[in-house]
């Protein structure tokens, strides 16, 4: 380099080389400095290309995390798709083991509905009224609504409606009173001038469905033997 272009650099107080490691132009700033040497030039072209070189690798590392996260995100979602797919299989087998477990209960619940029935038919007696007939599966059907009682017995002045199931829950002691009533009344006006006694009967009870059935006033019916025993204080309907 010729002491000329030392001197237009040091009065410029920048230049500029073409990098043949980044392929681009670039430019340094220097301080005025007397006596600047070829020496220091060439020391300034090589501090700053090591700089470049830094960069170089650490848009590398950058690269190869970008690269790695990339990786880690593809083996997260098949993973996730894994286990969704794991999650179906497991619902697709709950399904079918409630559809089986449905069907024995509905199973165990016509056996209940169909034992008192047949006793209560016999013994034409609840809460110490006698009636005079017992009539299964006392049913109303319209256009818009429908609805079906396990057993009605009934005499001139009283109508008692129990309701049979395997197991009762307690959220049905609450809709037997109120919803359910509500529609016989409506739907049965025959019975408008008899008093209604509920009950509900069943081979098994919760503590919450006794304690729901004494809030309501509904009887509760259960399997003594061959025959049946009414517990609980009823309601007037």
């Amino acid at each position: 380099m010729s002491n000329v272009l030392i001197t237009v650099v040091i009065k410029m107080r920048f230049f500029s080389f073409f990098s043949p490691i980044s392929g681009k132009k670039l430019y340094i700033w220097v301080m005025r400095k007397n006596n600047l040497t070829a020496e220091d030039v060439w020391a300034m072209f090589a501090e700053l290309a090591e700089s470049q070189k830094e960069t170089d690798r650490q848009m590398k590392e950058t690269d190869r995390l970008i690269k790695e996260l990339a990786a880690r995100q593809e083996e997260t979602d098949r993973q996730m798709k894994e286990t969704d797919r794991k999650m179906q299989k497991t619902d697709e087998k709950m399904d079918k083991w409630d559809d089986k477990l449905t069907g024995i209960d509905e199973n165990i619940g016509s056996h209940a509905e169909q034992f008192f029935q047949n006793t209560l038919e016999k013994k034409l007696e609840f809460g110490g009224i006698k009636y005079d007939l017992m009539v299964p599966n006392l049913a109303y059907k319209g256009k818009t609504d429908e609805i079906e009682f396990d057993i009605a017995l009934i005499n001139g002045d009283s109508i008692a409606i129990i309701e049979a199931k395997n197991r009762i829950r307690p959220r049905f002691v609450k809709e037997f009173a109120e919803e359910r009533m509500e529609k016989f009344r409506k739907y049965f006006p025959e019975f408008k001038d008899c008093k209604a006694y509920l009950g509900i009967a069943g081979f098994s009870f919760s503590k919450k469905t006794l304690e729901e059935a004494e809030r309501y006033g509904v009887g509760i019916v259960r399997q003594v033997g061959d025959s049946v025993e009414l517990e609980g204080r009823l309601k007037v309907y």
